[in-house]
């Protein structure tokens, strides 16, 4: 079999011409040249029509009742024009509801308390305890601070309690007290 008959039998098989010429060990321009004279340069490549304005209150309505995937196939458009002309921002996944502001709000509050409640649920200095909020997270030695406890709450709670360990509980005024040198 001849090298051009197996650049063609890999192309008509949808592999690319990268991988064509890394199969055969052969340059891509000689890949590239045949499949160009045997009009075979764009196979596998999609092309997407554009879309008229009928069309796309068309893919607005039927959007709103199928998927990314299924509108695209339905209308013959990628996946992305789909969206560019969609105008409706929805959520597919559990995944991405997990990346939403909502969720990342009550579990950075639910760590913060958690991590209060490890650390003793009060200011080892002066005992405050009303609002957790006002309650920070102090590390006794800076050189062995990994990060800054409210700017991590993403972690494992494995790896934010290694950290708490590090710390100490104090109120605001108390902590701000310990880095002015007057605790």
């Amino acid at each position: 079999m001849s090298l051009e008959s197996k650049i063609i039998e890999l192309r008509k098989n949808g592999f690319s011409l990268n991988k064509i010429s890394e199969i055969l060990k052969c340059s891509k321009s000689i890949v590239s040249k045949w499949c160009k004279e045997n009009g075979l340069s764009d196979i596998g490549l999609k092309k997407y029509k554009e879309l008229n304005e009928d069309e796309i209150l068309q893919l607005k309505e039927y959007y709103k009742t199928h998927t990314k995937k299924e509108t695209s196939i339905y209308f013959g458009i990628s996946e992305t024009t789909v969206i560019k002309h969609a105008d409706i921002k929805r959520v597919d996944s559990d995944a991405a509801k997990k990346n939403s502001k909502i969720y990342r709000l009550k579990r950075r509050t639910m760590l913060k308390i958690k991590s209060v409640e490890y650390k003793g649920g009060e200011c080892i200095l002066c005992g405050y305890n009303k609002c957790i909020q006002a309650l920070d997270f102090h590390h006794t030695n800076p050189s062995e601070k990994d990060f800054t406890i409210s700017g991590k709450y993403n972690l494992s709670w494995d790896r934010i309690k290694n950290e708490l360990d590090k710390c100490i509980l104090v109120c605001s005024n108390c902590h701000r007290e310990i880095h002015a040198g007057v605790a």
